[in-house]
């Protein structure tokens, strides 16, 4: 019976139809067709994950839609190119190289510079291959997501993908603006749990979610099809009442797309919730994941913890508050990491930011006055802890976390945590507040583990230099990994690099005749220079020292820890004769884009090293030891030359952007510093040795 003949049956005879004639069910999108036991199990398309509909209420002329996504999907990756796309250069040879090195089960490292079209070209080496696997995407920043989403739209409308920040910067309550991210977690857990139970207080949009569950599953296929952001699915989904990260977690399963921050694959807590979610284990999971120069630094943070003092106070009257027989017993302990360690610390730091701690002297300081060492301290503030969140559930409070538990979970990581590869500390912050901190040295337990189970892994960035470091860095042996480096896509007429040979923010020779020497350098290239520019030193003290000796008629916008990142583009659009002022590794000099040539010219003054402490001393010893007498190169020169490099690059995001970098600080020309500079940077860098040379 043809479509046309079936539509002419009356309601009544065609339930009847129904009843004797085998029914075929199909996906309104592309055309595929399932059979009822297939319709029974799940009522979603498989490919595109619509919801089905009887085939006989389809047109046919959509049912021939499979063979032709099949064709494409099994097709090279040169058939996946979008239509009329210009492939840029280093494109085509950035996916063959890592097409092939997945498909041997290697991990591919590929240095690949700003305008190669790095994002796409990972896409078309994983895409063709993915068969039954799935696709997981590690990002930092949300501009490198909204690249990803923007290839994956181009690249057609078979696919799907789902996006997600963390879980409170979605959450539809905005609980996220006066609570900690541990605080917060504990909230949502509770209101998820009343919602459940039908206690109170509850929240409303995950409520909504459970009596409408198809109705928010169907909205959230949506947003997978149309590759909308965590924050435009969030306002989509909660003007129709529903909490979007959750909805989204639910409908995982059902997409062959995620993307998500570096969180979601490196800790191991997240990854497994959201494999769980996603249906699919490490070793049938491809993985791309994006600037990647800053996954030695994000895994040592996760593998640290740190506790402040407030946390401390807050726990003391935690205990004052909610009596137990061992109330007393954990007084004791917290005035002692008050006064004994913190108060102590609040004397030794008066001229140093950062000291050592050794945490065997800091258990035999509880095991002298209180009889107890240090791990047995940590279990029993924990197990208080515990006993305050059952208590607060019972009184019915609102919120149920316990700082005792948090403290004493840092206390249980401060004293196991003895390897090689930790240090403990002190810390001076922010306001002069005291953090006591377990610092790790190392993190490649976690990423190499990741980056090996993986099905393949695409490990990229435009600063991978020098590449060998950072494949060092993140992989405990040189097996099975690949290694490539490509070229800057950007015509070197487009670009000049210029370093100056007299000036250096070396220490002994930061003098009042070297800030002149610097002063006269930007003034000279502001003069110079056509169109917006950007200035970016080591520190803000030395922002702060060379900025009232400058002398120029641009419009100076002046970076500070609240600065937002609107207000400055903002600034830059409204006309080309701005100076920004800024910090490397701060937030305008890494990270931020600078489309349309919104600057012409960067200038980096000094060379960017870490300040120079214990920590900075006790990460080259270790590296020393791990990486034959290399530690200096590895943890403290290579991150300075990423910092310089992250902030050199803001003046180029496209193949048409015209600019000049100019490198104020005489080492970057000279041994071992250049030899760790992108290749680029070491054939195209002119040195100049005063600042009329430099503007001519």
């Amino acid at each position: 019976m043809n479509y046309h003949s079936w539509q002419s049956i009356s309601c009544n005879r065609r339930l009847k139809w129904v009843n004797i004639l085998p029914q075929i069910f199909a996906c309104r999108k592309c055309g595929r067709t399932y059979s009822l036991e297939e319709y029974t199990e799940s009522r979603f398309c498989r490919d595109c994950e619509t919801y089905l509909i009887l085939a006989s209420k389809l047109p046919k002329l959509v049912r021939r839609a499979p063979n032709i996504i099949r064709r494409r999907r099994n097709g090279e990756p040169s058939s996946w190119f979008p239509e009329n796309y210009e492939i840029r250069e280093g494109q085509r040879e950035f996916t063959d190289e890592a097409t092939r090195a997945i498909k041997e089960n290697q991990v591919f490292l590929g240095s690949a510079p700003c305008g190669i079209g790095k994002s796409l070209a990972s896409l078309l080496a994983v895409l063709p291959q993915l068969e039954d696997n799935k696709l997981l995407i590690s990002f930092r920043t949300r501009s490198q997501l909204r690249i990803f989403l923007k290839e994956l739209k181009a690249l057609g409308p078979n696919l799907t993908a789902v996006s997600f920040f963390s879980k409170q910067s979605m959450c539809p309550l905005h609980l996220r603006e006066n609570l900690s991210y541990f605080d917060f977690f504990e909230e949502c857990k509770r209101l998820k749990d009343n919602s459940e139970s039908s206690r109170k207080p509850q929240c409303k949009f995950y409520a909504h979610m459970i009596r409408r569950k198809r109705e928010a599953e169907e909205l959230a296929l949506e947003c997978a099809h149309r590759f909308l952001s965590p924050l435009e699915s969030v306002k989509l989904m909660s003007e129709k009442g529903f909490c979007a990260y959750e909805v989204l977690r639910r409908i995982l399963g059902r997409v062959r797309i995620f993307l998500g921050t570096y969180h979601y694959l490196f800790n191991s807590r997240i990854r497994e919730a959201t494999l769980k979610s996603f249906g699919a284990d490490l070793t049938n999971v491809f993985l791309i994941v994006d600037e990647a120069h800053n996954l030695p630094a994000f895994s040592r943070e996760l593998l640290s913890d740190r506790l402040g003092r407030t946390t401390v106070e807050r726990a003391f009257n935690e205990a004052k508050r909610f009596r137990h027989e061992s109330s007393s017993l954990i007084q004791e302990y917290l005035t002692l990491i008050n006064d004994d360690i913190f108060q102590r610390a609040q004397q030794t730091l008066r001229n140093k930011e950062v000291k050592q701690l050794n945490p065997s002297k800091i258990s035999d300081l509880f095991l002298d006055l209180s009889g107890d060492p240090g791990l047995e301290v940590a279990t029993t503030l924990r197990e208080y802890g515990e006993y305050v969140r059952e208590k607060r559930q019972e009184l019915g409070h609102e919120r149920l976390l316990s700082y005792n538990f948090r403290v004493g979970e840092f206390m249980e990581n401060f004293f196991e945590n003895t390897e090689a590869k930790y240090i403990h500390l002190f810390r001076k912050g922010l306001q002069d507040r005291i953090v006591l901190e377990v610092k790790c040295l190392d993190g490649r337990q976690i990423t190499d583990s990741v980056l090996r189970r993986a099905r393949g892994s695409i490990v990229m960035s435009g600063s991978f230099s020098p590449l060998k470091v950072y494949r060092d860095l993140m992989l405990y042996d040189h097996n099975s990994v690949q290694l490539k480096e490509f070229d800057s896509p950007f015509p070197t007429k487009n670009r000049l690099i210029i370093a100056a040979k007299d000036v250096s923010s070396r220490y002994q020779r930061r003098t009042e005749q070297m800030l002149e020497r610097w002063k006269n350098y930007i003034e000279a290239i502001s003069e110079a220079n056509l169109g917006n520019m950007a200035v970016f030193f080591t520190s803000y003290a030395l922002m702060h020292t060379i900025l009232p000796l400058i002398k120029t008629r641009r419009n100076l916008i002046i970076e500070g820890r609240k600065t937002r990142r609107e207000r400055v583009i903002e600034g830059l659009k409204s006309s080309t004769n701005n100076m920004l002022l800024g910090v490397m590794g701060a937030k305008f000099s890494e990270g931020m884009d600078y489309p349309n040539n919104l600057l012409t010219c960067v200038v980096v003054v000094g060379f960017p090293y870490a300040t120079w402490n214990v920590y900075q001393r006790a990460l080259i010893n270790y590296y020393d030891h791990q990486f034959q007498g290399n530690g200096e190169a590895y943890a403290y020169q290579v991150p300075a030359v990423l910092r310089l490099v992250q902030a050199c690059g803001r003046v180029h995001r496209s193949t048409n952007d015209k600019g000049c970098i100019v490198i104020l600080d005489e080492r970057v020309a000279r041994q071992p510093i250049k030899q760790q500079l992108p290749s680029y940077f070491q054939k195209e860098m002119e040195v100049v040795k005063t600042p009329l040379e430099c503007t001519e």
